[in-house]
């Protein structure tokens, strides 16, 4: 009975999908709203906003990656999306769609549809990026024949640990040769590689490295990165939505992107700004790279880079925005050296940051509102049947809800302290702490007055012990005069002329001694010195007056 009800609302949504579709294009008739059927029951649905798609042809770069996470209701299926960057170099979705698998089949009907919203027939100018799925980049070829593809080196490098581990050699030499912008760097880097071990750099050769590496890279969508993280951004971002009922789900993911557009919109329209604020940072950063290096120019518009007094050199072009490096060309920031060329001229290097990062083209990219969508109460009617909800696929386990993670993964952010070496904070020193401390504890020399009588005693042996009767003192032996300071009990106490005095507790003794500080001591040593010194005048002077007739 209990499952019939949580399924009750997850059938009776999918019978809702046509309502729902026609209320998405009664709200813009531009959107895309598709369905895939089997005699009426539910296989796939894909939809593409106006709004989102407008934004990205307007203001985004002609680079997406695709990708797939698994939805978690009753009905399972997979959630296939292609994630655009914006000039902020921050996510921007354009399409999705729900399927029933993650196949070839589902990838290239999923690639058709966007292909007709984004008007390319070839997808020529657009690069595509993904992971290592078996038959994704045949796809890709097939209906985008023209595209550039890409493959996440973090799938490649996962792949290639499963076989040779995950060593701090590898992972080091790995990146390095990923993020080679040049292939005299892939070569000298893959050779280090080999210093590793031959038959891994072999290996890795066999992987495609084309793909992955930045130096076969080409400039045009003017992206430099190595990896598909975008995706896994979008998949953190809908996390919470995917084990919902189907519209639900949708409603979250078109509700939170709705917000999501006038939010980053607004952010960056109030700022006094010429290029995006992350694209600042990187072109900071590459600001202080350029210092130690010095441009020579030769006339016209091209300038020799070199690093200090070394043979390291570099040709960096003004007017065509190159640098020898390739760094320039693929990621559309001006590196160190073209800075320190630009400083040489005399110009800013912000002029030189590609247009698709400034201010404006951002603003066009979030210029489009999304439209909202009224409640099912309001939805018009359908002239189809409704839709049947697709089998249920009953687990003969719990169903995992926690995702896997992947090879290499860190899963929490608590370090250990496996391999430190322990320190003692008592004695110093190594190998055990203070609870196991052959030295007795360090007691505090300082002692407050109502602890005085608890000086030796431990933490376990610490009991309240009753006050000390003060001794009665006769009436005819009491006097008004205060008592000395420095027999006024135990503690710290600072005369008026700034000195300190602190009196300790003698064990053994019933009496307390007061014992004075140096600075205390050379103030009564002084003392005594005027003292005598006036008195001798005084006698002097006594003894002067006499001899003259007169009165001391």
């Amino acid at each position: 009975m209990a499952q019939n009800v949580i399924l009750g609302e997850y059938k009776e949504q999918y019978s809702l999908l046509h309502r729902y579709a026609q209320e998405i294009l009664r709200s813009n008739p531009e959107n895309t709203v598709k369905f895939k059927l089997d005699n009426n029951v539910f296989e796939r649905i894909y939809i593409c906003f106006a709004a989102i798609k407008k934004g990205f042809l307007a203001g985004c770069r002609a680079f997406f990656g695709i990708d797939g996470c698994f939805l978690k209701g009753p009905y399972g299926g997979q959630l296939l999306v292609a994630v655009g960057r914006d000039g902020n170099n921050q996510m921007f979705p354009i399409a999705w769609a729900c399927v029933e698998t993650e196949s070839t089949e589902t990838w290239s009907w999923f690639l058709q549809l966007l292909a007709d919203d984004l008007d390319t027939t070839d997808g020529s100018g657009y690069t595509i990026m993904s992971d290592q799925q078996k038959g994704l980049l045949k796809v890709v070829s097939d209906i985008w024949p023209r595209a550039d593809t890409r493959v996440c080196a973090r799938h490649v490098y996962c792949n290639f640990r499963q076989v040779y581990g995950g060593g701090l050699l590898y992972r080091r030499g790995f990146w390095k040769i990923a993020k080679s912008t040049t292939e005299n760097d892939y070569k000298t880097n893959m050779q280090l590689f080999s210093s590793i071990s031959e038959i891994a750099a072999e290996d890795l050769k066999k992987r495609n490295y084309k793909k992955w590496v930045r130096a076969y890279f080409t400039p045009q969508s003017q992206c430099d990165s190595i990896d598909n993280n975008m995706n896994e951004v979008f998949n953190a971002y809908i996390l919470s939505s995917r084990h919902k009922p189907i519209i639900t789900m949708l409603e979250d993911i078109k509700e939170g992107l709705m917000e999501r557009l006038h939010k980053k919109r607004d952010f960056i329209a109030k700022k006094e700004i010429l290029i995006c604020p992350r694209i600042q940072q990187r072109l900071e950063k590459s600001k202080i790279d350029a210092r130690g290096w010095s441009a020579f120019w030769d006339g016209h518009f091209s300038y020799g880079v070199r690093e200090g007094a070394t043979l390291v050199r570099y040709v960096v072009s003004l007017l065509e925005r190159t640098c020898s490096c390739n760094a320039w060309q693929l990621s559309g920031v001006p590196c160190n050296h073209a800075i320190a060329a630009i400083w040489k001229a005399v110009e800013h290097p912000e002029h030189y940051v590609a247009s698709c990062f400034a201010k404006d083209t951002y603003l066009k990219a979030y210029q489009y509102p999304l439209e909202p969508l009224n409640g099912p109460q309001q939805w018009p009617e359908s002239p189809y049947a409704p839709i049947v909800a697709p089998v249920v696929k009953k687990l003969n386990n719990r169903p995992t809800v926690k995702r896997k993670p992947s090879v290499g993964e860190v899963e929490g952010f608590k370090l250990t302290k496996k391999g430190q070496v322990h320190k003692c904070s008592n004695c110093g020193g190594e190998g055990h702490n203070k609870r196991k401390c052959h030295i007795p504890l360090r007691e505090t020399p300082l002692v407050v007055p109502s602890q005085a009588s608890q000086t030796l005693a431990t933490p376990k042996q610490k009991q309240k012990q009753p006050p000390k009767p003060k001794p009665v003192v006769p009436s005819s032996q009491q006097t008004h005069t205060a008592a000395p300071m420095h027999t006024r009990g135990i503690g710290v106490y600072t005369y008026p002329n700034g000195y300190q005095r602190q009196a300790v507790p003698v064990l053994g003794d019933t009496h307390i001694i007061c014992q004075s500080v140096v600075n205390f001591q050379m103030y009564l040593t002084q003392s005594t010195q005027v003292w005598v010194g006036f008195w001798k005048l005084i006698i002097g002077l006594e003894k002067n007056g006499s001899s003259a007739g007169t009165t001391g």
